[in-house]
């Protein structure tokens, strides 16, 4: 939890062996839990701010960070036995949840504002009333996809089975259950399609 210059130097030397790769001038801030580093990618130039949480449980978890990848402080990255991607040059605000239990694809250069939560499964089942929810397990509506260049708005969620296309924009507040086009401008609870970019 070193502060400063020295911290971020400090980290990145000891750090770097713990993850399954991690690229050339990855910046790593205080107070940060890994939970199976040794399934983390970390492309070239990431920032990992403070508080961040990177957790890949199970054998098949994976976690990769593309080039230029930005998680701003106080957001939680979790996977349990899935594949989360989030490509280059994509910015993930403060204070956001990306989780999965199924497969969570987030495309180059989307950015997503201030407490957003996107999870991909955890849909719990419920059918039985002999047994607690909690112990009934999930399932999955098929992940999260988000295309290219989408940007997702402050305080939104976007549920499982979602693909929002490259380009989309989200307005702040939404509730994404279903398909957004692409270049499509779309906002509310649920969210709807407002628009197109222009273009």
């Amino acid at each position: 939890s070193i502060p400063g210059a020295l911290g971020f130097v400090l980290r990145r030397v000891c750090y770097r062996s713990l993850f399954a790769r991690c690229g050339r001038g990855v910046m790593i801030g205080r107070n940060v839990t890994l939970r199976g580093a040794g399934r983390i990618t970390l492309g070239n130039g990431v920032l990992v701010d403070d508080n961040v949480v990177l957790d890949a449980r199970g054998a098949e978890a994976r976690i990769e960070l593309g080039d230029g990848v930005v998680l701003s402080r106080n957001t939680i990255v979790r996977t349990r036995g899935r594949e989360l991607v989030i490509g280059a040059g994509s910015d993930i605000g403060c204070n956001c949840i990306v989780a999965t239990d199924s497969r969570l694809v987030l495309g180059r250069e989307v950015l997503v504002a201030a407490f957003t939560y996107i999870t991909a499964g955890g849909n719990h089942n419920y059918e039985r009333r002999d047994v607690p929810v909690i112990a009934q397990g999930f399932t999955s509506l098929g992940g999260v996809t988000i295309g290219d260049g989408a940007w997702i708005g402050a305080h939104s969620t976007v549920m499982d089975g979602v693909v929002i296309g490259t380009g989309a924009i989200v307005g702040a507040h939404s509730l994404v259950r279903g398909p957004i086009p692409e270049y499509a401008i779309a906002y509310g609870t649920p969210c709807r399609v407002q628009g197109q970019r222009p273009g």
